[in-house]
């Protein structure tokens, strides 16, 4: 198992916190958000670990330098990071993860190591996708719905509320098989369509819909928080006993 860490975005909606420092290096509880998620990937056994970086690549590069001084890290830069989305960051860690199961997580979620064990220990599901079913909803999510099976079988924003299963966190893991088809269908919409300026998730719809199997995994009794905005960040502060605790 590899793992792929997205964290090329500018956090615009976080300013002035993000004005000079990348999203994933804002501190909570003492560490910062990817300090916490390079921990969790550790501690379920994960060595192989790319980071795809954009904004303020260096403070990136050195803050895991300092901070994880023995582990080797694959740094992947999107120079395109400002007129980009993060199906064009994904597509760019191909060489390192689409012949290899891995584990695909967005850089600015807070959220308990355990949530990886439950993730990679299930029987049967190849390809995960962590869902938050219990708990407020709104249009801002990625939400899935699926069959009594818990197959997805849609993905994206555009979802009603009233036809959701749930919140999709961020965090996904895939067989090596699955990886390969998911990097050639990012390539193609990348060179021949939208897949610059799209969600990574628009590149899962189309698998699902031409036959790869995502299971939607519920993840509601760990605590998960999405930091977008500075309310978020005061959220996150809140909770990072219960993160700690899980």
């Amino acid at each position: 198992m590899k793992c792929v860490i997205l964290a090329a975005g500018i956090g615009k909606r976080l300013r002035p916190h993000t004005a000079k420092t990348p999203k994933c290096l804002l501190p909570i509880g003492g560490k910062t958000l990817l300090e916490r998620t390079i921990e969790a990937v550790l501690a379920n056994g994960i060595r192989e670990i790319a980071i795809v970086t954009g904004f303020e690549e260096a403070k990136i590069r050195s803050k895991v330098s300092r901070v994880f001084p023995r582990l080797q890290v694959t740094f992947l830069h999107n120079t395109r990071f400002r007129t980009t989305s993060n199906a064009y960051s994904l597509s760019l860690a191909r060489n390192f993860a689409r012949h290899s199961p891995f584990l695909l997580l967005d850089s600015d979620i807070l959220f308990p190591s355990p949530l990886l064990d439950t993730l990679a220990t299930a029987e049967r599901k190849p390809n995960r996708i962590a869902v938050r079913v219990t708990g407020p909803h709104d249009s801002e999510e990625i939400r899935v719905r699926i069959n009594r099976w818990d197959h997805i079988l849609e993905i994206g924003k555009h979802i009603p509320l009233a036809e959701t299963f749930g919140e999709s966190v961020g965090i996904e893991m895939f067989s090596a098989s699955a990886s390969k088809v998911l990097f050639e269908t990012l390539d193609r919409r990348v060179k021949k369509g939208p897949g610059k300026k799209e969600f990574y998730e628009a590149s899962f719809q189309e698998m699902i819909d031409t036959g790869t199997r995502f299971w939607a995994m519920d993840i509601s009794r760990f605590p998960v928080l999405e930091v977008d905005t500075p309310a978020d960040l005061a959220t996150a502060g809140k909770m990072i006993s219960t993160i700690d605790h899980a």
